[in-house]
C-alpha cells in the first residue's frame, strides 16, 4: 500500500483508452487521443499541497485514493473570483473548478477513478 511519502513529486499526465475498450471509441475520441500529449501537470508537495496546471490546493491520501481540494485557480480564491466577476456585472460560472476531485493510486500510477469512463487520464511520476 502506498504512503503519502512515496507519492510526493511531479507527474506526467496522459489520456488513454481503458484496456479492452478501444473498439468503443468514436471518431472524435480517436482524434482527441491521437492529439493528446503528455505534460507534467501535477505536483504533489510534502506540505500537503498540490499544483495541477493553474489549480492549486491541498491533498491527502485516504484508502488508496488521493483527495484533492482546490483552493485557488489562476492564483485567485473562489470568493475573489466570484466577487470580481459580479463587480463586472457578469454571472459567475467557474465554481466547478473548485470542486474536489480524486485520483486512484494503482501501484506507481495515479488514474481517474471512474471505472465506467472510456477515456482515463493516467499520471506517472517523473521526479
Amino acid at each position: 500500500m502506498q504512503t503519502e511519502n512515496s507519492l510526493y513529486g511531479t507527474y506526467l499526465g496522459l489520456k488513454k483508452v481503458r484496456e479492452g475498450r478501444e473498439d468503443e471509441l468514436s471518431p472524435k475520441e480517436r482524434k482527441e487521443l491521437e492529439k493528446a500529449k503528455a505534460d507534467a501537470d501535477l505536483v504533489l508537495r510534502r506540505d500537503g499541497t498540490f499544483k495541477r496546471q493553474i489549480t492549486e490546493g491541498t491533498w491527502r491520501l485516504m484508502d488508496g485514493v488521493i483527495l484533492f481540494s482546490p483552493t485557488t485557480f489562476g492564483g485567485e480564491t473562489l470568493d475573489a473570483m466570484q466577487r470580481r466577476t459580479e463587480e463586472m456585472g457578469r454571472t459567475f460560472t467557474l465554481r466547478f473548478v473548485f470542486n474536489p476531485f480524486e485520483l486512484r493510486v494503482q501501484g506507481d500510477v495515479l488514474v481517474t477513478p471512474d471505472d465506467s469512463a472510456l477515456i482515463l487520464t493516467e499520471f506517472r511520476k517523473t521526479i
